[in-house]
């Protein structure tokens, strides 16, 4: 297997921790050239030959990610085997996550997709294994191939991500999301921010110790940012739920047209889904010229094609 300082092999992508700016950008320019080839050439560049399986294992409920990444591997050249939940596996009769796992990898995949909860010991599962390890969710530890298309679609728009402000609207104390774009923030140079209600931000310690802009008002909040992601309440992670209404949500964080005014013309619109028109966003808000939400599902199965490729090869 081959490596260089731009094109990296990966062991496993569990966080951003063992990147640096160099071989993401690597990552994302590969992957928009690949997107680019492929509008010219079709929907599909070449017939692949199948190398191999990779085990695609979604323990909680994804309909973008899964996908995405089934279409990708289809795309690499990968058979995807897909256990999606627990519903027919040896999970429902006792059998652990990590021993599923193992018995797997007797298998052969040429490497995991994993989505799962936090009480899944996924770094400790990973150690343990010979196989290379996607995080594809990790609870509201981490999301990085979620970061990276986000970053991949702001590199598109903008060319360049460094010193950009890019503020999340909503429910950053459970978003693995934003979690990951904590890491990636410090590794590409641009600032982050979030407007949220209090039960769901940071607190204002934590906020400074990371570096991190919070905003009571949603009104200058949107006017600092060059981007804004917007955030679904997360209620399957709360231990209780308590608050404001969808109603008071919408009437205090949630974006519309009018908000949306407040954006600088350059600003761009993101959302990772599911979304939850209005409240956290407004519908009409997918016609906006600076939303890029399609735009950032289609982009998804291009950057997880790139790190497919890079984790069976080690070349891009």
């Amino acid at each position: 297997m081959k490596s260089s300082p731009t094109s990296p092999t990966i062991l496993s992508l569990l966080d951003f921790q063992n990147l640096n700016s160099a071989q993401i950008f690597s990552f994302i320019q590969t992957a928009l050239d690949l997107k680019k080839r492929q509008a010219q050439a079709g929907r599909f560049l070449e017939k692949q030959t199948i190398l191999g399986t990779g085990a695609l294992l979604f323990f909680e409920p994804s309909t973008r990610t899964r996908f995405s990444f089934e279409t990708a591997c289809i795309r690499a050249g990968v058979a995807p085997l897909i256990m999606d939940n627990l519903a027919g596996s040896s999970l429902e009769k006792g059998e652990s996550i990590e021993d599923t796992i193992l018995n797997l990898e007797a298998m052969g995949p040429l490497f995991f997709v994993v989505r799962c909860s936090d009480q899944t010991e996924l770094r400790e599962i990973s150690e343990k294994l010979k196989t290379p390890v996607i995080n594809a969710g990790w609870g509201k530890k981490s999301h990085p191939t979620q970061a990276l298309l986000d970053a991949t679609t702001l590199f598109e728009r903008w060319g360049d991500l460094r010193d950009k402000n890019i503020l999340f609207v909503g429910d950053v104390l459970h978003s693995r999301v934003f979690s990951s774009h904590v890491e990636l923030s410090k590794i590409l140079g641009y600032r982050l921010g979030y407007c949220a209600p209090t039960e769901f931000g940071l607190g204002e310690f934590e906020s400074l110790k990371a570096g991190i802009k919070s905003f009571d008002q949603i009104r200058h909040a949107l006017e600092w940012a060059d981007a804004v992601i917007t955030l679904r309440v997360q209620k399957e992670r709360h231990d209780s739920i308590s608050g404001a209404t969808n109603e008071d949500y919408r009437q205090r964080y949630g974006l519309n047209l009018e908000r949306a005014k407040l954006l600088k013309p350059s600003a761009v619109i993101l959302h990772p889904g599911p979304i939850n028109y209005g409240v956290e966003i407004e519908k009409n808000l997918l016609k906006d010229s600076r939303s890029v939400i399609l735009q950032l599902v289609e982009n998804g199965v291009f950057i997880r094609e790139v790190l497919i490729k890079s984790i069976i090869s080690g070349e891009i």
